[in-house]
């Protein structure tokens, strides 16, 4: 069985390698211009402090991913602020009471168990890739201490297939882990890796992590061999060895690609449209380099007299050079004179250099993260509403390949672990949903809140000349529609049932006091008759007496 189990991860893997391969060179080409330490190409670039910034001249593409790096960041997934929520299908139950509370509840346990680990450093150089490359990876593993480990996995460390639906469902990645790791990490592991770690070898071995759908799924089973993902680790080299086979209840890795082709496996990203720009900038970088410095220092003509001086002879600034002043021609002279119009080529390069910027987003996400803390969503959106817009199919993927993956696996592992409250019975069955509420995302929505602003606006003029024209308004569906837009906690929010309980009790004692104040005015207007009747003086001539006459009578 473990036999044919390492034959079935060895040809996948042949067959994942083979699929790439076409992508590669594009991928070094990217990462050796924008991203120098990033990509993994070899066994050999393992723990290796080379310096990789050879290829480089001009850091305008590394500043500008930098930047786009911090914007994404900050405007989608940042630690200070709240940039999702749980939202049901059913939004009349979603008002009902206690159950805002509870997917509430929920929303600050997941925010605290991501804070809590290594999530946002991993996710911050997980823009980068995605943007430079198109594609990116991480791993997110259990750990008993934080809940939830994350890992970075960098372009050429792994292998990716899809599902018929084109979503990422199969991850092969190629490691190496020294003797002493080995052992440490798998329960079985072969004799000569045992031999080696009481050598304390630092040599490393190549394995495969393949992770892919189960075919023999069995829900009912709870062990790591029945689970809905497999993952087998096998060991390079002599047989091929087998390590550990396990499993995940989700798919333990986002995969999230900035824009896909047709059935593409992996995405297209802004560094790919960048990289004729960059390419150029390098080059012509270098070109004008090499232009001043012909200007400065231009290769010299030396007279043949000078060779007898046993080469006491430089172009070093303040350094003596003895030559024949009879000669009738100087003894140096340049070669040729450079004049380099480096003012119109440096004109050139701030053009590319702003093309560059234009690629990776840089106005918009040195807006987000330069801008007054003051500033609203709505005032960002005005600004680059634009930019937004081109942004806004990459932040729909980067919600179904990136976030929804993420949070279902955050929050099937916290189930596990008995870190979530019960379910209340409400929701038994009920179909969840998950709302970014991050800055970009507000920033996109803000165009319905101004809608509803000047739809209310232009209501309250019309109300001017008839009133019943806000009859058409449901003020309450638009109060709660706004309340989440803006990212106001649901916590915050009375329930339908409980307004209207708040609303009866407010009429009946509305009813209660006019009746209150029509009982007062009856005894008001009593008393003051009574009195007005007492001061009535009853002799023989008075009309009042003549009246109580005619009615004794």
């Amino acid at each position: 069985m473990e036999i044919d189990t390492v034959r079935h991860v060895l040809r996948r893997f042949r067959e994942l390698e083979k699929e790439r391969r076409s992508w590669e060179g594009q991928w070094q080409e990217i990462t050796a211009l924008m991203l120098p330490n990033k990509g993994k190409w070899s066994e050999e670039s393992h723990n290796k402090g080379t310096k990789k910034h050879g290829n480089i001249v001009d850091s305008t593409a590394l500043y500008a991913l930098r930047i786009l790096a911090a914007g994404m960041h900050g405007g989608l997934s940042s630690p200070a602020r709240p940039w999702f929520r749980f939202s049901l299908k059913d939004k009349e139950l979603e008002n009902a009471e206690g159950i805002g509370k509870w997917l509430q509840d929920t929303q600050e346990r997941v925010h605290a168990v991501l804070s809590g680990s290594n999530f946002y450093p991993t996710v911050h150089a997980h823009y980068a890739e995605l943007a430079a490359i198109g594609t990116a990876c991480f791993l997110i593993e259990e750990d008993q201490d934080e809940v939830i480990r994350c890992r970075n996995l960098t372009v050429g460390e792994y292998y990716l297939d899809c599902d018929a639906k084109g979503r990422v469902d199969t991850l092969y990645r190629k490691m190496t882990m020294t003797p002493r790791q080995i052992e440490q990490r798998f329960s079985s592991c072969p004799q000569y890796i045992k031999e080696l770690v009481q050598q304390d070898s630092l040599k490393t071995f190549p394995l495969i992590h393949a992770i892919e759908p189960r075919k023999n799924y069995s829900p009912d089973k709870i062990d790591g061999k029945n689970r809905r993902y497999a993952s087998y680790y096998v060991l390079l080299g002599q047989g091929n060895f087998l390590l550990e086979e396990g499993g995940y209840e989700e798919f333990p890795a986002c995969c999230p690609r900035w824009d896909v082709t047709g059935q593409d496996v992996y995405g297209r990203g802004p560094g790919m449209d960048a990289l004729p720009d960059v390419t150029m900038l390098q080059r012509m970088r270098q070109d004008g380099l090499e232009a001043l410095e012909l200007e400065i220092k231009p290769p010299m003509n030396v007279s043949n007299s000078l060779r007898n001086q046993g080469g006491q002879f430089s172009l070093r600034p303040g350094f003596a050079n003895f030559v024949d002043t009879n000669a009738q021609m100087p003894a140096i002279t340049p070669t040729y004179q450079v004049r380099a119009n480096l003012q119109a080529l440096d004109a050139y390069l701030q053009q590319i250099r702003q093309q560059i910027g234009e690629h990776f987003y840089k106005d918009l996400f040195l807006l987000l993260t330069q801008s007054d803390k003051r500033m609203t969503a709505t005032e960002v959106y005005e600004r680059n509403a634009e930019k937004l817009l081109m942004l806004g199919p990459t932040l729909e993927r980067l919600r179904s390949e990136l976030f929804q993956p993420l949070i279902q696996r955050v929050l099937g592992i916290m189930k596990r672990y008995g870190k979530i409250l019960p379910v209340p019975p409400l929701l038994s069955g009920r179909e969840w949903e998950i709302e970014m509420q991050s800055a970009l995302a507000l920033a996109q929505k803000s165009a319905d809140i101004a809608a509803i602003e000047n739809i209310t606006y232009f209501a309250g003029n019309l109300a001017q000349i008839n009133p019943e024209v806000l009859d058409n308004l449901d003020i309450d569906e638009m109060l709660i529609h706004n309340a989440k837009l803006l990212g106001v906690p649901l916590s915050l929010l009375r329930g339908k049932d409980r307004v209207y309980a708040i609303r009866e009790q407010r009429k009946q004692e509305n009813e209660q006091q006019m009746q209150e104040q029509k009982t007062w005015k009856m005894l008001e207007k009593g008393v003051q008759t009574a009195k007005t009747m007492s001061e009535v003086k009853l002799d023989s001539n008075n009309l009042a007496q003549k009246v109580l006459e005619q009615t004794t009578k």
